[in-house]
């Protein structure tokens, strides 16, 4: 297992020979840590346009994927103020480490959208991200907005 800081490094450089969903939930989580809301969002849509690039995918760059993801750990740490790092949080909350676990938020059809893709959209179910035991998700500021799941 990788540190903490070969992980950050290892993403931020792009030589990450992988980058499972796990390993985006880490590093979301570490990211908050360090830097908070807002730079995390730009933080993982930078790094995560130049992972999918290098590995030839950049199609794979997904606004609301990701944005949905920060907003989902943010409510999680909210819920669970004590589970700071990665290993206590994700057992507090198991919902964080489900890859489709997105889908308990948003249609398939919504989440999937070339739309969805290029910019954020809110979720269309009615079950809120405030229901993993956090704040739910909302449509936030504008500004550079963050990519997706490779």
């Amino acid at each position: 297992m990788v540190t903490d800081d070969e992980l950050v490094h290892g993403f931020e450089t792009g030589t990450l020979t992988d980058f499972p969903h796990a390993q985006h939930v880490r590093l979301t989580i570490i990211y908050l840590d360090r830097h908070g809301r807002e730079d995390t969002l730009n933080r993982l849509a930078d790094g995560l346009l130049l992972f999918a690039t290098t590995k030839g995918h950049p199609e794979k760059f997904h606004v609301t994927m990701t944005r949905a993801w920060v907003e989902l750990i943010v409510a999680a740490r909210a819920a669970c103020p004590g589970a700071r790092d990665a290993a206590s949080l994700v057992a507090a909350c198991p919902l964080l480490l489900d890859r489709d676990g997105l889908l308990r938020f948003y249609s398939a059809d919504r989440l999937n959208s070339d739309l969805a893709r290029a910019q954020w959209v809110t979720p269309d179910l009615p079950v809120s991200i405030g229901d993993v035991r956090g704040p739910s998700i909302t449509s936030g500021p504008e500004g550079h907005e963050p990519a997706g799941e490779i």
